[in-house]
């Protein structure tokens, strides 16, 4: 009777590291193990009890090998340069190793974590800042050093030594710059269209539900604009994801205190409410009662018309208000619409789809410089 074949932990480990290094993580199984063995898959599962066991101890390899490289970081100064030097230059001799460790199992791992927090100790007396700070600075700085790992993962020719060198050199002294003034960074958000005097428009955002409900459940403004007032969070939720997400609609936003105070988008032709060319929209906006009567919505009509007039898409932007909301009408007029002389129904309407509109036309390709008046009112 043939005697079984029996292979050490360290002798399986170190094969499916070599597979790695070679063939990256998706090659790896048991199959193609037992094969760089000589053996059936039998010999590994005698040694180790699930694949899942097995990757543990590939994981701890694969980490010593990186730790193995980086242990003397803390003979040089900064240890922390020196460390996300080394880190980069491994992604660079070892690629499919550091997209095993890095990428496959997670940006961080208990032991280099270890190692870099040790790094900030030498920082720390180095230049005066508080443990506190450091780890500030720690977490600006990983992500960067990270991301510039995995360029050179992919690219390795991509950046020189010096390029790296200097790059790190130049967030690490940004930041502790920072710190050190005590100053704080402005966490801007991209706008897609003009800023005006007093608003901004902006995205609809997940986490704007509390927001627009405490704004929409107001029986004083939905109806105008021919929907029903929202009667839950839940609610307001589901609408932002339904409706509100869409490209061409906007939380009109203060940029004194950042606060929503209402909404305005477009509609294509596809969803207008009245009939129009696949080369015009349709216009709708309200605002938030608190805020009626300030010339908010003007000057956010504005933005919007701007806004369609740089993306070169459309002819003509109309505009329907109910006749009893008069208010409706003239910002449109402020923003240059006119009447078109059209009175009709409008049946998709959730509120009022047995009321007349009138139906205001601007051309946008002729239109003026929008205005943003603050002394006119909604």
């Amino acid at each position: 009777m043939p005697r079984k074949v029996q292979y050490t932990k360290e002798q399986i480990v170190q094969v499916a590291i070599d597979i790695i290094r070679k063939d990256g993580t998706s090659a790896l199984s048991s199959r193609s193990i037992s094969k760089a063995l000589g053996c059936s898959i039998s010999p590994i599962f005698r040694t180790y009890s699930s694949m899942e066991e097995l990757m543990d101890d590939v994981r701890k390899k694969a980490e010593k090998i990186f730790i193995d490289y980086v242990s003397d970081v803390y003979d040089y100064t900064p240890a922390f340069k020196e460390f996300g030097m080394r880190l980069i230059r491994f992604s660079k001799m070892e690629p499919n190793l550091f997209f095993f460790m890095f990428l496959d199992m997670g940006s961080k791992n208990d032991s280099v974590d270890e190692i870099a927090r040790k790094c900030l100790h030498q920082i720390i007396v180095a230049y005066g800042i508080t443990m506190d700070q450091a780890e500030y600075l720690y977490s600006q700085t990983w992500p960067f050093v990270l991301g510039l790992a995995q360029l050179c993962n992919k690219n390795p020719g991509i950046f020189t030594k010096e390029y790296v060198s200097l790059s790190l050199s130049m967030q690490f002294a940004a930041l502790l710059t920072l710190i050190k003034s005590g100053g704080e960074v402005l966490n801007i958000e991209p706008r897609l269209i003009p800023e005006g005097e007093r608003v901004f428009l902006r995205r609809w955002h997940d986490s704007d539900a509390d927001e627009l409900f405490a704004l929409a459940s107001d029986p004083d403004v939905g109806p105008r604009a021919g929907w029903k007032p929202h009667t839950s969070i839940e609610e307001s939720s589901e609408i932002i994801r339904r409706y509100l997400s869409n490209p061409g609609t906007f939380a009109i936003v203060l940029k004194e205190t950042g606060a929503i105070v209402g909404c305005i988008g477009y509609h294509i032709a596809a969803n207008s409410n009245i009939p129009i060319a696949p080369d015009e929209n349709e216009v709708g906006y309200w605002i938030a009662k608190p805020y009626w009567n300030r010339g908010l919505c003007t000057e956010a009509l504005g933005l919007l018309i701007e806004h369609c007039k740089r993306l070169k898409m459309f002819r003509n932007m109309y505009g329907t208000h109910f006749l009893d909301n008069p208010a409706s009408g003239r910002v449109m007029e402020k923003c240059g619409f006119t009447d078109t002389g059209v009175r009709r129904n409008c049946p998709s309407l959730a509120i009022g789809s047995d009321k007349e509109v009138r139906v205001m036309k601007l051309e946008i390709s002729s239109a003026e410089n929008s205005p943003t008046l603050s002394e006119s009112s909604d």
